[in-house]
């Protein structure tokens, strides 16, 4: 019974990534240009997790997405903050901060523990200008 409820519980945790959108409110004019960096195109969403586009940009609000951490948590996030950014009109998200948390350890067997962590990215979402 311990083996299922732990099973169920990690399923859970590592299970689809929920994003958190709040919108951005500054001055309508506010035009930023970043330098270049590294850039992953997830679903037509470009993700800047080392430095920002370099063109120019607003900054439409932040998305944060979390997700049992574990192998393709990063991709599952990336991909659940696309659709977000898409629905917000934006073209790119770049990488504000990343965490993992780590919650405890989680038994799924008489003799083997889990480590039970959550992966966090916070990302500006962003839409081209120019």
């Amino acid at each position: 019974m311990k083996t299922i409820l732990a099973s169920a519980l990690l399923f859970a945790l590592v299970g689809c990534a929920s994003v958190d959108y709040q919108p951005y409110e500054g001055k309508a004019d506010a035009v930023w240009e970043g330098q270049g960096g590294t850039k992953l195109v997830v679903d037509s969403i470009d993700f800047w997790d080392n430095g920002a586009p370099p063109r120019k940009y607003k900054v439409v609000g932040y998305a944060t997405g979390a997700i049992g951490a574990g192998y393709g948590a990063d991709a599952m996030i990336r991909s659940a903050i696309a659709s977000k950014v898409k629905t917000q009109g934006g073209n790119a998200a770049i990488l504000v901060n990343g965490n993992t948390s780590h919650l405890g350890f989680v038994q799924a067997s008489p003799t083997m523990w889990m480590a039970a962590n959550t992966r966090e990215l916070k990302y500006a979402v962003v839409r081209y200008v120019d």
